[in-house]
């Protein structure tokens, strides 16, 4: 993402979905996905005490989204494909990694775009 996208998202700057965590968020109601999460954590809870965290992070291992891949023409279209799919884990690794490279311009610019769309105090 550039100076000139961070500045003019146009239609785009929607386009993640940031409310929405996963798929499973417009399926299913919230009793339906606090039940499904009660399911899961009876079948976890079948495990010895000392394997419950293997089989959660042979789970999330299982259901990340993995490295983002070229699907479309636009990079912010990717990036937004990839970010509704990804584990907020996933979201916060790729994204400081990422932040992390960016030289000082380019922190201001983010930061700029990121501060257009926070409520002033």
């Amino acid at each position: 993402m550039n100076d000139q996208t961070w500045n003019s998202p146009g239609a785009l700057a929607g386009a993640t979905e940031a409310g929405i965590q996963s798929s499973a968020d417009c399926n299913y109601s919230m009793p339906e996905l606090q039940a499904i999460a009660r399911r899961f954590s009876d079948a976890l809870a079948q495990f010895e005490p000392d394997d419950r965290l293997t089989v959660l992070e042979s789970a999330h291992e299982f259901l990340r989204a993995g490295m983002p891949i070229v699907l479309f023409g636009s990079l912010m279209e990717e990036a937004a494909f990839w970010a509704d799919r990804a584990s907020r884990a996933e979201r916060k690794a790729y994204g400081l990694a990422c932040f992390n490279r960016y030289t000082p311009q380019e922190k201001a610019a983010f930061f700029a775009y990121v501060q257009q769309g926070m409520p002033h105090e």
